[in-house]
């Protein structure tokens, strides 16, 4: 469960619960765009158990599920918008803060984590780019993972106008660092 303090009262508010709460990607796979003689339309093609709350998720997000019909390629960069709390006006807020791409790595759990953080590495944004467990992964999935996480991170910079994030995002420089990560702690084990 997701709470938010009210500023008004101090009191914490229920903003969601993972167990009912619609992401976009479901809404979207029962929905299709229609041409229509004044442009696109996003109609709802769902009738089983909830269709009042799916309807109402695409009441509230039409813009967001026209884009993310439009566009299936930036499927990821909605998703992290909706797990992130953020929207084009929140991100549009970043475009002038010195913002950094960071790892987070644990030897022992073999997670590692990629996030955008502000110079003093505090997380901003509300959610990591990338969560994984390398222990678990071939040196090719990996590669895609780190791929995808740059394309994320470089679609949250586009969307912010942050020209100092879309350098961080240089796909040379994380690559290396992060197949170093790979290379010294999968060391023995068997690597396709």
């Amino acid at each position: 469960m997701e709470f938010k303090q009210e500023l008004e009262t101090g009191l914490f508010k229920q903003i969601g619960n993972t167990e009912n709460t619609l992401k976009i990607k479901e809404v979207a796979s029962k929905c299709r765009l229609l041409k229509t003689e004044n442009g696109l339309k996003v109609e709802l093609s769902y009738t089983g158990p909830n269709a009042s709350k799916y309807l109402q998720y695409v009441e509230k997000h039409r813009e967001e599920l026209t884009n993310y019909l439009l566009h299936p390629d930036d499927a990821d960069l909605y998703e992290w918008m909706e797990l992130s709390h953020q929207t084009s006006l929140t991100l549009k807020k970043h475009e002038k803060e010195k913002l950094i791409l960071y790892v987070n790595y644990d030897p022992e759990t073999k997670v590692l984590k990629t996030g955008i953080a502000d110079e003093n590495v505090t997380m901003k944004l509300g959610t990591h780019l990338m969560k994984i467990n390398i222990d678990n992964m071939s040196r090719n999935d990996f590669k895609l993972a780190i791929y995808d996480m740059l394309l994320l991170a470089d679609e949250i910079a586009i969307a912010m106008g942050n020209t100092e994030l879309r350098k961080m995002a240089d796909i040379e420089m994380v690559k290396t660092y992060l197949s170093e990560i790979y290379d010294k702690y999968i060391q023995g084990t068997t690597i396709e």
